[in-house]
């Protein structure tokens, strides 16, 4: 279904599990998997994102990124979908990766992920999908092993589940299906 070359823009999101030596951030297997799944699906750009965020100087700044994620936020699919998430998160910028804690309603779009608009708004939705999927479900029950083989660094279903819902509602259906096509063909289903 999807092409599994990824494009030249897309090769900066592949992230390879870092080594010690190197100094970079441990990824699991599963982790990287996610990730991969996301690049392998080349989704598309969507015209908010070509209207929001401008690069300045050879990057965009990370206010575009805020700009673009409260724009999401507010619009009436999301607050219909995560009621509870409508209230503006906090966007920082940064040098390196991104990341984002659904407990400090915090995202940081690093420099790594804002050097074009397809990646940039890849990681604004990847980011805002952990917001609205925090790693503990219901009665405070943990959705994955913190540690080991089983953790996906919260990339777990739930997760998965949620940033399909976000894809197809931001980028559309097709880009759903090949996001969800490419998770499941790297071991990471969207279904029950």
């Amino acid at each position: 279904m999807a092409n599994s070359a990824s494009p030249p823009e897309f090769n900066s999101l592949r992230r390879l599990p870092a080594t010690p030596e190197a100094g970079g951030i441990r990824t699991t297997r599963l982790q990287e998997a996610a990730y991969n799944a996301q690049l392998a699906a080349g989704l598309p750009i969507s015209n908010l994102a070509r209207a929001v965020l401008i690069k300045e100087n050879g990057i965009i700044n990370f206010h575009h990124c805020a700009s673009y994620i409260h724009a999401v936020q507010q619009m009436e699919w999301f607050a219909a979908a995560f009621r509870t998430y409508t209230g503006p998160v906090t966007v920082v910028g940064g040098k390196g990766g991104s990341h984002a804690s659904a407990v400090d309603r915090r995202i940081k779009i690093g420099t790594d992920s804002r050097y074009n608009v397809s990646q940039c708004e890849q990681a604004c939705l990847h980011e805002l999908a952990h917001i609205v999927t925090p790693d503990y479900g219901p009665g405070q029950e943990l959705r994955e092993p913190p540690r080991g083989r089983g953790s996906r660094k919260g990339h777990h279903h739930a997760w998965r589940v949620n940033f399909v819902l976000i894809v197809r509602k931001t980028l559309g259906k097709q880009a759903a299906l090949l996001l969800r096509y490419e998770f499941d063909q790297w071991g990471l289903p969207t279904s029950k």
